[in-house]
């Protein structure tokens, strides 16, 4: 770090956060108003707005429907529940430590990316985050939909076609759209268009307010619909768990093996998105205690609502002798009629806070930042809604297999390989510290070789070489998907840094893999003394709101 830019990089000792005084209008590809760090004046979300949103996030209809497809792939409830769990518990990793460099910096993942990718690499890493986004962003609003169209043939007294057809088999998340196909994609435009609405009047470089307060309105009401539909198949057995839980596990010797390793992986798939994309959230932190401490309960929420669909799902088994894992057609046709409309209305809520937060905002700032001089957050949205459209990922969503392998296990093989980059590299390599101004600039310290990092490049494309090319056992290592890509992916990394990188293109930093590297005057910044009494009743009083 030059003097120069010691003088527009400001660390608040108390806080733990960096500001940056400076703008870069000369570099047209890197910096934007929207790209900035957010000033530490106007980080102020708290402990509950994150709690808040992953209340809105993890309290949906994908993830009740993890729970329920365990059930498909041979496993007990119990085995279903425990990999759950664990596979909340993996993604809770990489999602702190990746929110805690958006939290210190104040700055979105696209922009924390360059300093592991180089300022013109991570718009790969980007790309693919926004890729899988959009896929999402797809199949949310295709449940968005389902639930629309629900409330509509209720209101209209329709339902009988539905119950005909699951009767006779068409049980899945395709079935509304196969049986009212002009209203069903007339109901989708229309959801599309009152996303976007949202998105236009809450910008991010007013800490995006009209989301914030969405999310505080939305939060408490996320829960009650999928609860009501679990309460009333367990009140059809009389409340009686034990034929669920008798339910035999199928899969059996490699079988078995192949469906713990994925449905572990899938479990952590289906948020991993999420984790490399917190820094877009935890950029308006008020302190690294607020973001920490909101966030922490993911996994339990997870497997709250995980809890449910596994039950439910088993319900259905024990009442209807086919399991159906569609929440949204459970509460077409089998709850009381009183009751279909507001646990649609809930359904659909929750989804749409789902989509606006999970789904569009990340991919906006990854599409805005490959060319800042004429993508503005907003036309970054644009941009997210046309690809995912045009990707249709919904397709997978009709089908428990599908689902699983073609989808969450095939993207978690890719995104564990950018995820062990990005993570070995924040923790391991640079221990949390590294200089600011820099992501900014086309020739500073994260150039590398013309803009890319070819660390991160190699350690990508021979990952995905071994997860993805034919040998023997190589089922085992693609099951094992992200927990493998990751591993393997951030181990070749850091040899690379250690071995070439740095002393080749960063030879300013200083240390080794067992302290760290940083360079002499960013290590200095960050040794400023803090009163260690007063830091702790800010980041309480930061944490409230």
């Amino acid at each position: 770090m030059t003097k120069e830019e010691s003088d527009i990089t400001r660390f608040d000792p108390v806080r733990g956060q960096v500001d940056l005084t400076k703008g870069f209008p000369e570099e047209k590809r890197l910096w934007n108003d929207d790209l900035h760090p957010t000033p530490i004046s106007r980080r102020n979300w708290g402990s509950l707005t994150f709690f808040a949103i992953w209340v809105g996030m993890a309290v949906q209809i994908p993830s009740w429907t993890m729970g329920s497809v365990g059930f498909f792939f041979g496993l007990d409830w119990l085995t279903t529940i425990v990999l759950m769990l664990a596979g909340n518990l993996v993604t809770l990793v990489p999602l702190l430590i990746q929110s805690h460099g958006g939290a210190r910096y104040g700055i979105a993942e696209p922009q924390l990316t360059r300093v592991r990718w180089g300022v013109y690499g991570a718009y790969f890493p980007s790309w693919l985050r926004a890729f899988v986004a959009t896929g999402w962003w797809g199949i949310q609003s295709y449940i968005l939909t389902e639930a629309a169209v629900g409330i509509f043939l209720v209101a209209t007294g329709q339902t009988g076609v539905v119950l005909d057809a699951i009767n006779q088999g068409s049980a899945s998340p395709l079935t509304l759209a196969q049986l009212f196909p002009q209203l069903f994609w007339t109901t989708f435009a229309i959801a599309i268009v009152a996303q976007i609405a949202l998105l236009y009047f809450s910008p991010p470089s007013k800490s995006q307010p009209a989301l914030k307060w969405f999310i505080r309105i939305a939060a408490p009401l996320t829960f009650i619909g999928l609860v009501y539909i679990f309460s009333h198949f367990m009140g059809q057995t009389n409340w009686d768990f034990t034929p669920i839980t008798q339910i035999p596990a199928t899969a059996v010797g490699h079988q078995h093996t192949i469906a713990v390793l994925a449905f572990l992986n899938a479990n952590v798939g289906l948020w991993i998105t999420m984790a490399l994309s917190m820094p877009d959230f935890t950029r308006f932190a008020k302190s690294q205690f607020s973001q920490t401490v909101g966030q922490l309960p993911m996994p339990l929420i997870m497997i709250g609502i995980g809890i449910l669909g596994v039950l439910t799902t088993g319900a259905t088994m024990v009442l209807f002798q086919q399991p159906i894992w569609d929440p949204v057609l459970l509460a077409i046709v089998y709850i009381p009629e009183l009751a279909r409309i507001p646990v649609l209305l809930g359904i659909a809520g929750l989804t749409f806070s789902v989509n606006i937060l999970a789904n569009t905002i990340a991919p906006a700032y990854d599409i805005a930042n490959s060319y800042p001089k004429y993508l503005t957050w907003f036309r970054g949205v644009l941009i997210t809604v046309a690809v995912a459209l045009g990707l249709g990922a919904w397709t997978f969503y009709g089908d428990a297999y599908n689902f699983l392998f073609g989808w969450l296990l095939t993207y978690g093989a890719l995104l564990g390989a950018v995820e062990g980059v990005i993570i070995f590299d924040y923790a391991i390599v640079r221990r949390f510290k590294f200089e600011l101004p820099d992501i900014f600039m086309s020739k500073g310290k994260f150039r590398y070789w013309r803009g890319v990092n070819p660390a991160a490049v190699i350690a990508f494309v021979v990952t995905a070489l071994i997860l993805f090319t034919p040998y023997p056992g190589q089922d085992i290592v693609f099951a094992n998907s992200w927990i493998s890509s990751f591993l393997i992916g951030g181990a070749i990394y850091v040899i690379l840094m250690a071995a070439w990188i740095i002393p080749k293109y960063q030879p300013h930093l200083k240390g080794s893999l067992i302290t760290g590297y940083v360079s002499d005057e960013v290590k200095a910044m960050f040794s400023q003394k803090t009163d260690k009494k007063l830091a702790a009743e800010t980041d309480k009083k930061l944490a409230t709101e």
